[in-house]
């Protein structure tokens, strides 16, 4: 899955074609009757199951025909900084368990979100004695930096920041090779595919941020590569935030 950097004409209709590519990746790896749509929210857009009410906004999950499981999916749309191109500034993928409305695993993306939590990263909602007794000692001296020492999902797994963190792609693959989730044939082309956009999106994004490190690479590949004259601006969080 990725999002379409070209220039915008029409955010409802970028948005719009964004919910288009999520419905194609899930229906082509999972089996089940779901809708995504695309919504408008405080002058963004939000990407997501259909749903009047936020326990419906999943999609089922089956293990051998039975349902055990929903994925939640949200991704939240509008223009970056420049006001170009179409950026993803917040998303949020979740497992619940039909057992509860606990959820098993998460994994969610703030761009926005201050400093002292990475801006990507997994929370995993289970227990461990060996974690928690580590946690209370350390929450004992460090009260402030350790809250829940009873509460691993209070804990925030970082996995590389913006540009390098997962997408839906490794998040329904995990799904299916680690959970054991139904799929559909040929699920691996699909998600092959989603997963090989969403990267060379990334990677152009880079590129924007760190100009000079891509010209560099390029020149030392044979290109010829010339710097504009304008001044360039480097993206620094992506080098700095976690």
């Amino acid at each position: 899955m990725t999002v379409d950097e070209s220039p915008l004409d029409d955010l409802d209709q970028r948005a719009a074609a964004f919910a288009q590519e999520v419905q194609d990746t899930l229906a082509g790896v999972l089996p089940g009757t779901f809708q995504i749509v695309s919504i408008s929210h405080g002058g963004r857009y939000v990407v997501r199951p259909a749903g009047d009410q936020p326990a419906k906004q999943h999609i089922p999950l089956y293990v051998d025909g039975q349902k055990l499981a929903t994925l939640g999916v949200q991704n939240y749309l509008g223009l970056d900084s420049s006001g170009t191109f179409l950026k993803t500034w917040r998303s949020k993928i979740a497992v619940h368990s039909t057992l509860d409305r606990t959820p098993l695993v998460r994994q969610e993306f703030d761009a926005e979100i201050s400093e002292g939590a990475p801006l990507a990263h997994w929370h995993v909602h289970a227990d461990r004695g060996s974690l928690s007794h580590l946690l209370g000692r350390a929450h004992a001296v460090r009260g402030d930096v350790v809250r829940k020492p009873h509460d691993m999902s209070s804990l925030h797994f970082p996995v590389g920041g913006e540009r390098f963190r997962p997408c839906l792609e490794d998040v329904l693959e995990f799904l299916v090779r680690e959970f054991g989730i139904d799929s559909k044939p040929g699920w691996e082309t699909v998600i092959k595919a989603g997963r090989a956009r969403w990267r060379r999106t990334q990677l152009r994004s880079t590129v924007r941020d760190l100009q000079d490190e891509a010209a560099e690479v390029l020149r030392r590949h044979g290109w010829s590569v010339e710097p504009p004259e304008s001044d360039r601006s480097e993206g620094n969080g992506v080098l700095h935030r976690w």
